[in-house]
């Protein structure tokens, strides 16, 4: 008796194998494609927390370097005054001048080097390296532009910081851009009741956001269509000439809007990030944008709870 060459149990028909159909295939993907559509939001909720967490440590490392900056010197970082032929000259920013409090010692002593061959020229670089050398905590971790040195509209190499002194609510009344600068001891409303550093992002066109000096076009006119760089205050108005308008506070920007490097404002999330003068860091919703201006004056006499914001 022969056997039959195919074994039982097997189908002999093998092109008939168990798989997925056209529909159910579609399914499974409209499945997929929903539970990355649901994850995709918590993993952007948490990347953008971390950010923000990162760049509030940021401005604790600013903070304790400008403390130790004002044990060293008896008072805060000196501003940029307009006359930068006033002697001695400042022509670099408080940033430059705490190099050395930000563990940033070489670059320091290159800068103290360079402002005695160069005192007036902050832009010459060499000697002044300082213009184009990135330093990490000067800058959020949410601004990816800001990792390389950029180039300026006057083609010049420069490396760009997220942040700025606060000078006071619409004039020189509060803690950084003072010449000379501010004792702590001058801040009568107390260093936890006022806002010393926040957060600004450089503009797409980066007519401002350098950290190391005031940037200004080739014929040294600090004009209109540059800055603010090194401070500004809570209440804005651009300087004449300017088409942005005004006044300006503290709310939403766009890095595509230059008009925006006018006011305080991240790339978080409803709020950004301020420095005290005691060094601790707040993060302020835009709804803050009104209790801002009484945080802005070392001496105004306001008092605000500020955890409640």
């Amino acid at each position: 008796m022969s056997v039959p060459s195919a074994r039982i149990g097997i189908p002999s028909n093998t092109s008939e194998r168990p798989g997925f159909s056209l529909v159910e295939l579609l399914v499974v993907l409209g499945i997929v494609g929903l539970l990355i559509g649901l994850l995709l939001p918590a993993v952007q909720k948490i990347r953008g927390g971390a950010a923000r967490t990162s760049c509030q440590n940021n401005l604790k490392q600013i903070g304790l370097a400008l403390q130790n900056y004002h044990a060293s010197h008896g008072r805060l970082p000196d501003g940029v005054p307009q006359n930068a032929l006033r002697r001695p000259p400042v022509t670099v920013t408080w940033m430059a001048q705490i190099l050395a409090q930000m563990d940033q010692a070489a670059l320091s002593e290159g800068t103290e080097r360079a402002l005695v061959t160069h005192p007036l020229d902050p832009l010459c670089n060499p000697p002044h390296v300082g213009f184009s050398a990135v330093v990490k905590p000067y800058q959020c971790p949410s601004d990816g532009r800001l990792t390389a040195p950029v180039a300026t509209r006057d083609r010049l190499s420069m490396a760009c910081t997220s942040y700025m002194g606060v000078s006071g609510k619409q004039a020189n009344d509060g803690v950084m851009g003072q010449y000379p600068g501010v004792r702590l001891t001058d801040i009568s409303d107390g260093a936890s009741q006022t806002v010393a550093v926040g957060e600004r992002p450089p503009p797409d066109t980066f007519q401002a956001g350098g950290w190391y000096a005031r940037l200004a076009p080739p014929n040294g006119y600090w004009g209109t269509l540059y800055g603010p760089d090194e401070d500004m205050p809570i209440i804005n108005y651009p300087p004449p000439g300017e088409r942005c308008g005004g006044p300006f506070v503290f709310g939403p920007g766009r890095t595509e809007n230059p008009c925006d490097r006018y006011h305080y404002w991240s790339l978080h999330a409803g709020g950004a990030n301020f420095l005290f003068a005691d060094g601790s860091v707040h993060f302020f919703r835009h709804a803050a944008r009104d209790i801002l201006p009484s945080l802005a004056t070392r001496s105004g006499g306001e008092v605000v709870n500020v955890s409640e914001w």
